[in-house]
């Protein structure tokens, strides 16, 4: 299981976290228009940080698969296309 370093912080852009990817620490930050995306694709009505809570789970595995794609980049970011 892949082990989240800091605790995810909201931003004005969206949720600023981090993820470890292939034993290096890498941080993400997934946009507000994503996490809206999935709010509404659960059919949640929650603020910004309790949908990133409630999907992270989908949110790292997208992270990890980014990742992978953007060897470089700090932050990396999740939009709505990482979610479709």
């Amino acid at each position: 299981m892949k082990k989240a370093y800091k605790e995810p912080g909201l931003t004005s852009e969206g949720v600023l976290f981090s993820v470890e990817v292939d034993s290096v620490e890498r941080e993400f930050l997934i946009l507000k228009s994503a996490l809206t995306y999935l709010c509404k694709l659960q059919g949640f009505t929650m603020d910004f940080m309790n949908t990133y809570r409630a999907c992270e789970a989908r949110i790292h595995s997208a992270a990890r698969r980014l990742a992978a794609s953007e060897p470089r980049g700090a932050p990396l970011i999740l939009n709505t296309a990482c979610f479709v």
